[in-house]
């Protein structure tokens, strides 16, 4: 006895056939042509990128022409921000002055052995000042605005012996230079010994 295939499951079968084909379609057809399309717009962003790169160029070189001396500029003033020697009392100087320019004490200052850091040196000052703490935050603002780069790395408040709102303020600074000329200035140097007793 044949059993009958009704309507209804010929036409959820037909259904599922074609469900089966639109799925083989897209992953035969349509998935390849989606990702050969990706791999199109990256070639086209890398090279729209690339274009850009070269038009920034030229519009350096143009500027160039017109001021060739523009680029010896920024070199020298890289070269005061990051100077080739330790200079360390123009470090002092430039630290005395912000201190000046904000209303601060400057009291004293103490400098700790340089350290090497790869391509370039570096030597931390303790400094410590006196005054409010609104001259402190000034104070700080003109440590950004230094031509050389000193960064504040470490600081200490405490109440100053005149009172609140008097403040003794101890900072440690990191001031940064390229080569090891006049480094062996910075490091203490141990005292000679004491030379022995005999004739």
């Amino acid at each position: 006895m044949r059993s009958k295939i009704t309507p209804g499951i010929q036409l959820i079968a037909g259904a599922v056939a074609c469900l089966l084909v639109l799925a083989l379609g897209y992953f035969l057809v349509l998935s390849p042509a989606k990702k050969g399309v990706s791999d199109t717009q990256k070639k086209i962003d890398d090279t729209q990128q690339q274009i850009q790169i070269e038009q920034n160029k030229a519009v350096q070189l143009k500027e160039f022409q017109k001021d060739p001396q523009q680029f010896l500029r920024q070199i020298d003033a890289l070269k005061e921000r990051l100077p080739e020697n330790v200079q360390l009392s123009d470090v002092i100087n430039q630290i005395d002055h912000a201190a000046e320019e904000s209303g601060l004490d400057f009291f004293s200052v103490k400098p700790g052995s340089p350290i090497s850091s790869g391509n370039f040196y570096s030597v931390d000052l303790e400094v410590v000042l006196d005054g409010r703490y609104f001259n402190l935050v000034e104070f700080l603002n003109h440590i950004e605005a230094l031509p050389r780069t000193i960064k504040v790395v470490k600081l200490a408040i405490v109440e100053d012996d005149d009172k609140l709102p008097y403040l003794q303020i101890t900072l440690t600074v990191k001031a940064f230079f390229t080569s090891a000329t006049g480094v062996d200035l910075l490091i203490p140097q141990q005292p000679a010994a004491a030379p022995t007793g005999g004739q």
